[in-house]
């Protein structure tokens, strides 16, 4: 649990994000859930990973978050928001 999947598409990566984002504060999954967030082969890894963490609600979750933030370029940390805000946007009417 220390280095994320690699050489594995997108979607294995960000299942990954998911899988391990209930563990944020473990200091072995915050190591692949960083760079799962900061993930540069695709953003869609770093919007669900987001997603993911910022439903957790956890103060180790916000840590995280604010972390990748912190590293990421401006268009990187506009997709690592896009996943935040997922995770709180209401439900689409049908």
């Amino acid at each position: 649990m220390t280095q994320p999947p690699r050489g594995t598409d997108w979607a294995a990566r960000a299942a990954e994000g998911w899988r391990l984002a209930p563990y944020a504060g473990d200091p072995a999954a915050d190591t692949v859930l960083l760079a799962l967030l900061l993930d540069a082969s695709d953003s869609a890894v770093s919007r669900r990973t987001a997603e993911a963490l910022a439903r957790t609600h956890s103060p180790a979750a916000a840590r995280l978050l604010t972390e990748a933030l912190a590293r990421a370029d401006a268009a990187h940390g506009d997709w690592i928001e896009t996943g935040v805000e997922d995770a709180t946007a209401p439900p689409p009417t049908r």
